[in-house]
């Protein structure tokens, strides 16, 4: 037995592995395009892109490894019965629920990896990609510089430039003075410059293209002039953006044991305390799902035959994309206040439960033969009968 339940959780990895691969690529790229279009317009480098997607993977991974692992579990078992393996362990008799005790087990871990995931990781990491979006897209240097004005946002610093373009990035005409501690000033010219951030700390880097820079110290008045091709001058911005608020703003940003205890102090007067609750269910009922997919998808993938082998992983995704989209609904629902979330979240929940318990049940009693191809038979006579009627009345009397 231990030599079938590997060859079984075998089955089922590939598929499961391939798809969460495939979804997740996918997620990224998507985003990766926005990413790119939104950091370098602001001068950002790639390794805070690469931060941002890090930040991204916890909460696809959350959206991926539930269907992935419906469609390992649909795609494993169809092909079983396909090649009539299934048929062959019940031969030998081994009944279905020993079948898919392996998958069971299987779906404990992912329910203790999707909490770790949901109810941990989430949370830190939808903080962090907001943060980085907020120190890319609020810097003052953006909003507060203008060409023909003076601007002394950068410390000891005061720069003039003649032209902006590029969305910011780019300047011509450059005029940079600053003063020094010890009395002394630092004058910088330059025909054009980029404003970049800097690879290692983020901080805005301002690059001089075919300049000069003259340096003056106070007490002997000593005078060093230089030119340049390329130069890069730090940008020390005094009038940078406040810090970033603590995380917990959001109900999205909150842990399960935080969201928890906020449950039970928050008053019902507060603005957050639908959200905290609708929350709270919603994360609770995800992560329970995990335990009642193999027990829909087995069935749908034993009731499969040659001729018919795609109708029952047709019918399984759109089942699981209904239910995902009814969460997100009762979500919805539930953090405006207008319905509990034991009504919006849980009775789906329920009702998906009960329904895939029923489905295996039936699947167990008569294997091969469940509810799919009951409904399609039923739906295929009745489209045999119209056909047949509406041939008599278009025979010759």
């Amino acid at each position: 037995m231990k030599l079938l339940d590997r060859y079984i959780l075998a089955k089922t990895l590939w598929p499961l592995i391939a798809t969460v691969s495939i979804a997740l690529i996918a997620l990224l790229m998507e985003q990766t395009v926005r990413l790119l279009d939104l950091v370098v317009n602001k001068g950002g480098p790639l390794s805070l892109i690469l931060r941002m997607l890090a930040n991204l993977i916890p909460h696809y991974l959350g959206i991926a490894l539930p269907a992935a692992f419906f469609i390992g579990v649909l795609l494993a078992v169809s092909r079983l019965s396909s090649e009539s393996e299934l048929d062959a362990m019940h031969a030998s008799g081994v009944p279905l629920h020993r079948m898919i005790a392996p998958l069971m087990m299987f779906a404990v871990l992912l329910v203790i990896f999707g909490t770790i995931i949901v109810g941990f990781l989430q949370p830190y990491t939808r903080y962090g990609y907001r943060a980085l979006i907020y120190l890319v897209t609020e810097t003052a240097w953006y909003s507060a510089l203008e060409k023909g004005a003076f601007f002394s946002g950068f410390g000891n610093s005061t720069i003039l430039v003649d032209d902006i373009s590029e969305g910011g990035r780019r300047l011509t005409g450059i005029f940079v003075y600053e003063d020094k501690n010890n009395g002394g000033s630092v004058t910088t010219t330059a025909q054009t410059g980029y404003v970049v951030r800097s690879q290692t700390d983020d901080q805005l880097m301002l690059k001089l293209e075919q300049g000069a820079r003259i340096e003056t110290d106070g007490p002997n008045k000593k005078i060093n002039a230089l030119t340049f091709a390329k130069f890069e001058l730090p940008l020390d911005i005094a009038l940078a953006p406040e810090p970033y608020r603590i995380r917990g703003a959001s109900e999205r940003e909150q842990t399960l044991p935080e969201l928890w205890h906020n449950v039970w102090t928050l008053p019902k007067t507060d603005p957050m305390y639908y959200a905290v609750h609708a929350e709270l269910h919603e994360r609770l009922v995800r992560i329970a799902t995990y335990l009642f997919l193999p027990l829909l998808a087995f069935p749908l993938g034993s009731s499969t035959r040659r001729t018919r082998r795609g109708t029952g992983i047709a019918v399984g995704i759109v089942l699981i994309v209904i239910f995902y989209y009814l969460l997100q609904f009762g979500h919805d629902v539930s953090a405006n206040g207008r319905l509990s979330p034991w009504l919006s979240l849980w009775l789906p929940f329920f009702v998906y439960a009960g329904f895939s318990s029923w489905a295996f049940w039936e699947a167990n009693v008569s294997p091969g033969h469940n509810f799919v191809e009951t409904v399609l038979a039923r739906i295929e006579s009745i489209f045999d009968s119209l056909r047949h009627i509406g041939r008599r009345k278009k025979a010759p009397a």
